[in-house]
């Protein structure tokens, strides 16, 4: 393991601001946001904002291959799922209670353990389970590329069959005859079939960043981040035609994360800071212990939206108020999230320790 003096603050920082992300982009569940019609200016903002912070699922994935690109099929490996697990169904277990607690009798122990068997608590720990299943072999096949030709070969290959469409497919049905013509044309390089394939695009992004290093210009990064999340929430805007916003306009897939303009502003979030050295010895070692606990933030994220909005919503009504309570709701879920992980991890190792020792 890398000591203090030798890990970057980067990776750090960008598993920080994903556990963040995760946090603000749930507050838009809870907020109204997505049954309130997008006509105003507070409301293309939070659909701009909506755009950057679902980029949190894309940098994970990204972090996965980075972290992982060198993995075998070992006993090793597979032992490293237990503490995901087992933090899974504590952490799962306390939303079940918090749950019933505040809106009556959601789950029986019949459905607690459905929810839980299925992975609709916290999906992502089933997505993750699964990729990890199979990480190694995705691994011998990178590692079986010749070159960073053929990197980059395979890299393209799978934005076009698993990203692309989202956006081409909005040019071929367009009412303007020229445009559907030529995004008719386009489209024969978007095939739809294979987008739900869009996540070994991302961990095979992360293992090319890992070993290749690249470094692009931060100007330009900013300005992709920018472009990105902006074209998004005009395409949103516009679709909405004055309604709801609308799940089907490039986010029919998992909620968009294959669209690829939420690819390159993930890729470009990624390429800002994961390269990044702190100097401060206090706040590195802050960024290392959230990334730590970054999957039990996510799970108890969940737990403490059900408690904050229940007593917010007995008081705010309308989405103007949700718009500066923002600045409020997340920033409080999140240092809550992350303390109450760093408790849970503490007695996890402790607990743990004791185990082995007695082993």
């Amino acid at each position: 393991m890398q000591n203090a003096k030798q890990r970057l603050s980067g990776p750090d920082i960008v598993r920080s601001m994903a556990a963040l992300f995760v946090v603000s982009v749930h507050f838009f569940f809870n907020c109204g946001y997505y049954s309130t019609p997008l006509g105003s200016r507070i409301t293309f903002m939070m659909t701009a904002a909506r755009w950057l912070f679902l980029c949190c699922v894309p940098l994970y994935m990204m972090l996965t291959g980075y972290f992982k690109c060198n993995k075998e099929p070992n006993r090793k490996h597979y032992l490293g799922l237990i503490p995901v697990f087992v933090s899974y169904i504590v952490i799962s277990t306390i939303k079940v209670f918090v749950g019933n607690y505040y809106y009556g009798k959601v789950y029986g122990v019949k459905e607690a353990l459905a929810a839980m068997g299925n992975y609709t608590i916290a999906w992502y720990v089933g997505f993750y389970f699964s990729l990890m299943a199979i990480a190694p072999f995705l691994n011998r096949m990178w590692h079986a590329l010749k070159n960073r030709r053929e990197q980059h070969i395979l890299l393209i290959s799978l934005a076009c069959i698993t990203s692309l469409f989202p956006v081409i497919s909005l040019f071929s049905v367009s009412n303007v005859y020229i445009v559907a013509c030529i995004g008719s044309v386009i489209e024969l390089a978007a095939p739809n079939y294979w987008q739900m394939m869009y996540p070994l695009l991302y961990y095979f992004l992360g293992c090319y960043l890992r070993e290749n290093k690249p470094r692009v210009n931060k100007a330009v990064l900013i300005l992709i981040i920018f472009a990105s999340v902006f074209v998004n929430a005009g395409i949103s805007y516009t679709y909405a035609a004055g309604g709801n916003f609308n799940w089907n306009i490039l986010g029919a897939v998992d909620c968009g994360y294959n669209c690829i303009t939420v690819v390159l502003c993930s890729l470009a979030l990624f390429l800002l800071f994961y390269d990044i050295d702190l100097r401060g010895r206090k706040l590195r070692h802050v960024l290392e212990k959230i990334s730590s606990v970054s999957l039990e933030i996510y799970l108890f994220s969940g737990t403490l939206d059900v408690i904050i909005f229940d007593h917010v919503k007995r008081r705010y009504f309308e989405m103007r108020d949700y718009a500066w309570l923002f600045f409020i709701l997340v920033p409080l879920n999140f240092i809550l999230s992350v303390l109450l992980s760093l408790i849970y991890k503490k007695l996890y190792d402790t607990i743990a320790g004791a185990f082995s020792r007695r082993t």
